[in-house]
C-alpha cells in the first residue's frame, strides 16, 4: 500500500489532490491518508478554486482524510511513503527536506526552489536519504511536448531552425489573490520568470540543451513583483530560440504553446491543437503513442509516473533533478540579462 499525503491545498494542490483520488480509484495500492494547509478551511474544500485545470475532475473527498494545519506534526503523526508538495515556491526547500529525512519520497511543484544552494540542499537530501524527488516540470508529460521532443531527437523532420514558446494571460491579483500574494511577491514567488516562465526554461533546456547565453528583456507591472513580462531570446549558434511570458494582460484567457520550424516541417501547438504543416503541403495532428503519456492530461500522467517509479524502486529519471536545478540557474541568468538591460549573459553548464 503506497500511503499519500498532499501539503498545500490551494489551486494547484487541489487539481493534484483530484488526480491522487482518481489514481487511487484505479489502483487498489494507493491510499490518500492526510492533507495538510495551513488556512483549516481549505481542508473540506472551502475557498479552493473549482477550476478543472487538468481533465482529471474535481477533488471531491476532502473529509475522508486527515487534517492537518502543521506539515511538522502530519510527519511525525502519519506514517507515509509519498508526499506530494504543492506549497508556494519560498517554502519548497524545507518541506522536500523534511520529508526526505523522514525515509519520504516527494513529488514537488516547480521551480525546485529560488536558489541553487536550496536545490542543492534538497538534491543532497535525497541522496542521503535514498529516497525520490521529484519536481513536477509537467510539460515533459504534455503529450504535444512529448511529441515535439520526439521530432527534434529523431530527425524525422530535420534539424531545428527556429523555434518560438509562450505562455500569458490574465488572472484577478485583487479579486484571486495567492496565498499572502505569493505569486507576485519577488521573495516568495520570484515573479512570471521563475513560477510560470519556468516551464518554457525547463522545456527548451530538455529539446535543445544548455544554450550558450541567454539575452532577456523584461519589464515587472506588480509592485512586489519580479519580470511580469519576459522575452528569452536563448544563444545556440545554429538555431533562433525564443520564449515569451506576460502575466499581465487585460481580460485575455491564459493560453501557451509552440511553433518550431524544422528543415521539412513546422509544428504549431496552439489552442489546444498540435498541428504538423508539412513540406509536401499536408497538415495533420500526430496521433500520440507513448508510454510516458497515457493519456491527455499531463498531471495525471505525471503523478501516475511518480507512483509507478515509487512502486518499482525505478529513479524518476524523466525528469532528472539536474536539470530541474539547472531550470533555476538558468532563470537566474536570465534574471541577470533582464537587471543590464538584455545583455547576454553566459549560460553554466
Amino acid at each position: 500500500m503506497i500511503k499519500v499525503a498532499l501539503c498545500g491545498i490551494g489551486r494547484m494542490g487541489s487539481y493534484h489532490l483530484a488526480i491522487h483520488e482518481k489514481l487511487a480509484a484505479e489502483n487498489e495500492d494507493i491510499r490518500i491518508v492526510a492533507i495538510c494547509d495551513v488556512e483549516a478551511h481549505k481542508l473540506s474544500g472551502g475557498g479552493t478554486a473549482k477550476v478543472n485545470l487538468s481533465g482529471a475532475g474535481i477533488a471531491s473527498h476532502y473529509n475522508d482524510y486527515r487534517h492537518y494545519t502543521d506539515y511538522d506534526e502530519m510527519l511525525r503523526s502519519e506514517s507515509l511513503d509519498f508526499v506530494d508538495i504543492t506549497l508556494p515556491t519560498y517554502l519548497h526547500c524545507d518541506a522536500a527536506v523534511k520529508a526526505l529525512e523522514k525515509g519520504i519520497h516527494c513529488l514537488c511543484e516547480k521551480p525546485m526552489a529560488l536558489s541553487p544552494a536550496e536545490c542543492a540542499r534538497m538534491a543532497d537530501a535525497a541522496t542521503r536519504s535514498g529516497r525520490f524527488l521529484m519536481i513536477g516540470h509537467c510539460l515533459r508529460f504534455w503529450r504535444e511536448y512529448v511529441y515535439l521532443k520526439h521530432c527534434v531527437e529523431s530527425g524525422v523532420y530535420g534539424q531545428v531552425r527556429g523555434a518560438y514558446f509562450w505562455r500569458g494571460g490574465f488572472q484577478d491579483h485583487v479579486k484571486n489573490p495567492s496565498w499572502q500574494d505569493w505569486i507576485i511577491t519577488k521573495e516568495k514567488g520570484g515573479g512570471a520568470l521563475f513560477d510560470q516562465h519556468i516551464h518554457d526554461i525547463d522545456a527548451v533546456r530538455w529539446l535543445f540543451g544548455a544554450p550558450e547565453a541567454v539575452s532577456v528583456c523584461a519589464r515587472t507591472v506588480f509592485p512586489k513583483s519580479a519580470n511580469d513580462i519576459v522575452s528569452a531570446a536563448y544563444h545556440y549558434g545554429d538555431k533562433v530560440v525564443t520564449a515569451l511570458d506576460d502575466i499581465t494582460y487585460k481580460g485575455v484567457p491564459f493560453s501557451y504553446g509552440y511553433k518550431v520550424n524544422f528543415e521539412q516541417a513546422t509544428l504549431e501547438y496552439r489552442d489546444n491543437v498540435l498541428k504538423v504543416y508539412a513540406g509536401d503541403g499536408t497538415v495533420f495532428t500526430p496521433a500520440y503513442d507513448d508510454a510516458l503519456t497515457p493519456s491527455d492530461d499531463a498531471y495525471y500522467n505525471e503523478i501516475r509516473y511518480f507512483y509507478d517509479c515509487v512502486r518499482s524502486g525505478r529513479k524518476p529519471d524523466a525528469v532528472p533533478l539536474s536539470d530541474s536545478a539547472a531550470a533555476v540557474s538558468l532563470a537566474l541568468a536570465e534574471t541577470e540579462s533582464a537587471a543590464r538591460g538584455g545583455a547576454a549573459v553566459v549560460v553554466n553548464h
